[in-house]
């Protein structure tokens, strides 16, 4: 299923209704500065400081949330792109295309760079790979040899 949202667009704002209308002035910490005279008091201004935390913790950790949500979402663009890029063939959609033109050449010119590129760093990491085996051998050899010791 395809999805009409790409990492492009930006949530909506929102908009509250009348009922889930909250002020837009906090007057809620005039209550909290105010000493309690009752034990009644006291009890609502401890859950009107825990209702005040719980709303900051949401709206914190739904801020979070929709930034991972929207990496994540500029990622899979990224991958598709790159996937759509590094199919191997110049022309495999069917549609004609003139071989000589100059963006056909620039794209084949690409394509070989890529490769060539994609080459280069298999080899590194075929190197990489082969110095950390000799590291490695060695660091058995002298645990062994500490091993025998002890």
């Amino acid at each position: 299923m395809e999805t009409l949202l790409t990492s492009a667009h930006r949530l909506p704002p929102f908009i509250p209704s009348v009922l889930t209308w909250t002020p837009t002035c906090k007057q809620k910490h005039q209550l909290l500065d105010r000493d309690p005279e009752s034990e009644m008091e006291c009890t609502y201004q401890d859950a009107l400081h825990h209702n005040m935390t719980a709303e900051c913790i949401f709206v914190s950790s739904a801020s979070m949330f929709c930034e991972r949500l929207s990496s994540q979402l500029a990622a899979q663009e990224e991958k598709q792109k790159n996937a759509q890029k590094k199919q191997g063939k110049l022309v495999g959609d069917g549609l004609p295309r003139l071989l000589t033109s100059d963006k056909f050449h620039n794209h084949v010119v690409e394509h070989k760079k890529a490769i060539v590129d994609e080459e280069v760093v298999r080899e590194e990491q075929h190197k990489q790979r082969d110095e950390q085996m000799e590291v490695m051998a060695a660091w058995k050899e002298s645990e062994t040899a500490w091993l025998e010791q002890n």
